[in-house]
């Protein structure tokens, strides 16, 4: 990392003292690059490389991601660093807001006392001075560093003229509040300066001293709507332990995008967004529960842009504990087969279907029969009966039973038709 010496550098300009804060050392702001490279023209229509950033998803600025320096008034008092952003910046930007600023406050290594100021946004106006005010919004940080300002009310960014972003502070004899890069300016972008919001001069061309672009950066992210809020789920609102059921919403989107969605069971589960899908679409998901109790179903959105819903109205599901289905003992004798169905679950099991097949051997007549048992208490059982079974030979006995996607068991059994006798 690059040393530099301590000094102090001032600089008289249009009557008004300035000076920069040499720092000790430089620290060199780096993570994932979020944004194309810029294209800067003046200085012999150079290219400024792609900068780096910690800070996501979208910046536009003008200094290099270092800072270097810290500038303030030779007096103290009040001025404003600002950055230009041209349509050439902003070619890529049509349909885009900007919704913060980010700026370094003081100089890194250093130790800077608390100061607030503002944060303004200024429509275009001429190349050396900006236009009227769009917004602006009041900050206070507590010590050096780089800092990100939301603004309370985000700036539609029109990309046909400029728009500029301005930093105002107020400081002590002594303070040095605005962060600068080691330079060079790029000139008529990135080194606004102005002590009374009238007249703007330049770091580097009119204060050749201080050749440098202010940390400053504009967030810039695609405006979007979010979707509306899903219908609430629907689907069973009351169901048994470990088995899965189905539950299906929909929404639109205003803008028409695709759309994601996330699932909350109410038992500490989520689903991850899931998607994408049409906007208007009606789309299912399924879930089973591990434990018996109340729980509320609901689920939100997003758009492409990651823009979110608000989240569902939630439906109640009651999930009780699975009742077990078992076939118990089988037994034949004259012209029919007995079996035991049993519910060795914790309650009661209704409507429990059952079938009981031959195959094998000459079966003349109860080839099949089927049933169903309108209710087993938990603990229970009952022995269910075949119809009238005439034939001959070795036959394999098949016995069903259970509720559809609740609790079923199946058991074989080996036995011989004697005729109008079942022998096992």
């Amino acid at each position: 990392m690059k040393r530099i010496e301590r000094k102090k550098i001032r600089e008289k300009a249009s009557s008004v003292l300035i000076t920069i804060v040499m720092i000790l050392s430089t620290v060199v702001v780096t993570a994932q690059d979020q944004r194309p490279e810029l294209w800067l023209i003046g200085a012999g229509d150079t290219v400024q490389p792609t900068q780096s950033s910690m800070f996501d998803p979208t910046w536009i600025h003008f200094d290099d991601g270092t800072n270097a320096n810290a500038v303030g008034l030779n007096a103290g008092g009040t001025f404003e660093g600002a950055i230009r952003i041209t349509p050439v910046e902003l070619v890529d930007y049509d349909g885009y807001t900007l919704t913060a600023v980010r700026w370094h406050h003081g100089f890194s290594g250093g130790s800077t006392p608390p100061h607030s100021g503002t944060i303004k946004i200024y429509d275009a106006g001429t190349s050396t001075n900006p236009g009227g005010l769009i917004t602006s919004e009041p900050f206070t940080v507590p010590s050096m560093g780089w800092f990100e300002i939301p603004l309370s009310t985000p700036v539609q960014i029109d990309v046909s003229k400029d728009i500029w972003v301005s930093v105002q502070v107020t400081h002590a004899v002594g303070e040095y509040p605005l962060g600068v890069d080691p330079g060079p300016v790029v000139p008529g972008k990135g080194g606004w300066i102005s002590i009374d919001g009238v007249t703007w001069m330049q770091l580097g061309i009119d204060i050749p001293t201080l050749n440098c672009n202010w940390n400053i950066w504009a967030k810039v992210e695609l405006f979007s709507e979010p979707p509306l809020k899903p219908q609430r789920p629907t689907g069973p609102m009351q169901g048994f332990t470990s088995v899965h059921y189905t539950y299906s919403t929909s929404t639109t989107d205003p803008e028409g995008d695709q759309i994601y969605y996330q699932w909350s069971w109410g038992d500490g589960s989520s689903i991850d967004w899931v998607g994408p899908y049409d906007s208007g679409a009606t789309i299912s998901e399924l879930h089973a529960w591990d434990q018996a109790g109340t729980f509320e179903v609901t689920v939100k959105a997003k758009d492409r842009n990651n823009v979110e819903s608000e989240w569902s109205d939630s439906l109640i599901v009651l999930i009780s504990e699975a009742p077990n289905i078992e076939i118990g003992e089988i037994h034949g004798g004259f012209f029919k087969v007995h079996a035991v169905i049993k519910n060795t679950g914790s309650i009661e099991i209704t409507r429990v279907d059952w079938t009981l097949s031959l195959d094998g051997g000459v079966i003349l007549l109860g080839k099949q029969s089927s049933g169903r048992v309108m209710s087993i208490p938990a603990g229970g059982e009952v022995t269910i009966t075949s119809d009238v079974i005439l034939g001959l030979g070795t036959t394999m006995i098949t016995v069903t039973a259970g509720k559809s996607d609740v609790s079923s068991d199946e058991k074989q059994q080996e036995a011989t038709v004697l005729l109008f006798f079942i022998k096992i």
